[in-house]
């Protein structure tokens, strides 16, 4: 596993935003009310919650199974992963800093510019540093 992905930096560039997928895939599926009220977002938010999570959840375990098989010819997915945690990124940041923020009972932390800053620096290491096996 560790020489597929070329050594252990690398096995962990791709560990760490498979097991964040993970973790907020299932959040979001099976531990929805909990993740509702903790963002504060209300109850009419649950359909959205669970799009997210099935996003969120498919790309974790994509994420895990290529670690477990081969990284070789990836790059599609990691690419989607990139332009998505820059969006996430962008989108994020003027929304936890926008005038939803100012919605009483949301609770707007920045979680919503943490998490996609941490994908988005995984991804670019990936995309770039690990060129040689993700395009082969």
């Amino acid at each position: 596993m560790f020489e597929a992905s070329g050594g252990t930096v690398n096995f962990i560039a791709v560990l760490i935003p498979a097991l964040m997928g993970a973790f907020y895939g299932f959040k979001c599926l099976f531990n929805t009310d909990n993740a509702i009220a903790e963002w504060g977002i209300g109850a009419g938010s649950e359909f959205m919650v669970k799009l997210t999570g099935t996003y969120c959840g498919t790309q974790g375990v994509m994420y895990i199974i290529l670690l477990l098989t081969s990284l070789s010819g990836s790059w599609a997915l990691f690419a989607f992963g990139t332009i998505q945690a820059a969006l996430f990124l962008v989108f994020g940041y003027t929304t936890v800093k926008g005038k939803w923020a100012e919605v009483e009972g949301v609770n707007a932390t920045n979680e919503g510019i943490i998490v996609p800053a941490i994908l988005l620096v995984f991804h670019l290491y990936i995309m770039f540093a690990m060129g040689g096996i993700i395009y082969g």
